[in-house]
């Protein structure tokens, strides 16, 4: 039985009405902040990760984990403690709330690191002992993130590319083992196709 049938078969009604709480928070966490073109509102982007994580399989733990994945990266101490609090409250089993929060950590990329390639680095050998749909967040994240960067200069392109050559080697062992290569297999295809906005 897939975690879609799982997800619906146990409690639906919460752990949908969690989902709704996360969006809401990051939507109101990332009032104001923008997607690099500075026209995009940064919301866009966890709303997307988040629908991705669903469309390739994710449970509500995991696309909750998608919604506030950027809030400990981009936005102020108050919203950090707001919402570590708000995961501690969710309307899911205490579990699922400690798989979350272990999860956004892991995909959180730490400023105390200064080399850019080493936080990246640091960031994933921590997804890799996170819950393994910690896996599936960061590679709809990557997704996501290579998409948007079709309109910028070739420079923060190809860096780019360079870097998801790492989220790729250091990824997909374990998107293999936990059924998430369809996820692994559009990122290796988007990585190699040269998308430009006219």
């Amino acid at each position: 039985m897939g975690a879609h049938a799982v997800f619906m078969d146990e409690d639906p009604v919460h752990r949908l009405f969690a989902i709704k709480i996360a969006s809401d928070h990051a939507s109101r966490a990332h009032k104001g902040q923008f997607r690099k073109d500075r026209k995009t509102p940064f919301i866009t982007h966890p709303a997307r990760v988040a629908a991705l994580t669903s469309c390739f399989g994710g449970t509500h733990s995991a696309i909750i984990a998608a919604w506030l994945h950027d809030v400990y990266e981009d936005c102020t101490p108050d919203w950090i403690g707001k919402t570590g609090s708000l995961i501690e409250s969710l309307p899911v089993p205490v579990e699922d709330r400690a798989d979350i929060s272990t999860m956004i950590d892991a995909l959180t990329k730490k400023n105390t690191i200064k080399d850019t390639a080493a936080r990246l680095s640091d960031s994933l050998d921590r997804i890799l002992d996170a819950p393994p749909e910690a896996t599936l967040v960061k590679i709809c994240d990557r997704i996501d993130n290579l998409l948007d960067s079709a309109d910028r200069n070739g420079r923060f392109t190809k860096r780019y590319l360079a870097s998801t050559d790492d989220v790729i080697g250091k990824l997909s062992t374990r998107a293999g083992w936990y059924g998430y290569e369809p996820a692994m297999e559009i990122l290796r295809t988007i990585r190699n196709t040269d998308l430009k906005i006219e």
